[in-house]
């Protein structure tokens, strides 16, 4: 009889990722669809202790215990959600709303040939957009200003600009506007630095058995660069630095494949 080989398994990974965020007690909530992640790699190192015989001339090595390993990794998502974004920024994600609540007299100093956004406050810097019905006075509200001669306006983003040439002097303007009602996601940075939870991988491989991945504790730490203008075509992607950790009552990493009828 020939001698057999064993059949090799390769394997090109695919599979979609889930995270299920700690509360502050330390428990599970719910299992987040992360979409789509170019790349999640888990990189493990090893720290030993070493003993060397003194018996001989020759100092040689006689024992060798690995006592401490680091699993660590990275995760690339091209997913930019709201929620994705939150997560990368260690921050919050809410619904914003804007009411039709007309504006008459938004006073503001401007300088020629400066833009300015309309509404924008301390408590909401972006101010609004998707606004009708703009104007322009003066301080005293006596003088209304011409849209195209003074100054150019768009709706969209709810910005004004003062125009070099026009007769809109350096000082106090009032910004008459009525947005539209509406509402809109909202994402802020927060103080948080990193997130702990579980993380999930189910595989549909392009070639290979299928094995589903699950870390029952992790930190996710966001990392790199976010392209907010990029030249090119390449999609914005968001990298996390991960951490696999080993919990009280779970080992650190389980990969299982699935079961045949």
């Amino acid at each position: 009889m020939p001698i057999t080989h064993v059949e090799n398994q390769y394997l090109i990974s695919r599979g979609r990722v889930y995270f299920d965020p700690f509360d502050a007690s330390g428990n599970l909530t719910g299992e987040r669809d992360i979409g789509n992640c170019p790349g999640v790699t888990i990189t493990i190192s090893t720290d030993k202790a070493e003993h060397f015989s003194s018996q001989t001339g020759l100092r040689e090595k006689d024992g060798s215990w690995i006592i401490q390993v680091n699993r660590t990794g990275t995760l690339t998502c091209d997913n930019f959600s709201p929620a994705n974004a939150a997560l990368w920024l260690s921050g919050t994600q809410q619904i914003k709303s804007q009411t039709a609540t007309p504006v008459a007299d938004e006073a503001r100093s401007v300088l020629k040939g400066r833009q300015y956004q309309l509404g924008a406050t301390t408590a909401n810097p972006l101010g609004v957009r998707n606004v009708t019905a703009v104007t322009v006075k003066s301080d005293d509200g006596l003088t209304t200003y011409t849209a195209g001669t003074d100054y150019n306006v768009d709706l969209e983003t709810g910005r004004v600009q003062i125009l070099e040439g026009g007769t809109i002097a350096n000082g106090t303007v009032k910004f008459g506007y009525t947005p539209v009602a509406g509402s809109f996601e909202s994402v802020k940075s927060g103080a948080a630095s990193e997130l702990q939870g579980a993380l999930r991988i189910v595989s549909d491989n392009a070639t290979g058995g299928n094995r589903d991945w699950y870390m029952p504790k992790v930190t996710l730490s966001p990392d790199g660069d976010l392209a907010l203008i990029a030249e090119g075509t390449d999609v914005t992607q968001i990298s996390f630095g991960l951490e696999v950790l080993k919990s009280a009552n779970a080992e650190a990493i389980y990969c299982d494949g699935r079961p045949v009828a």
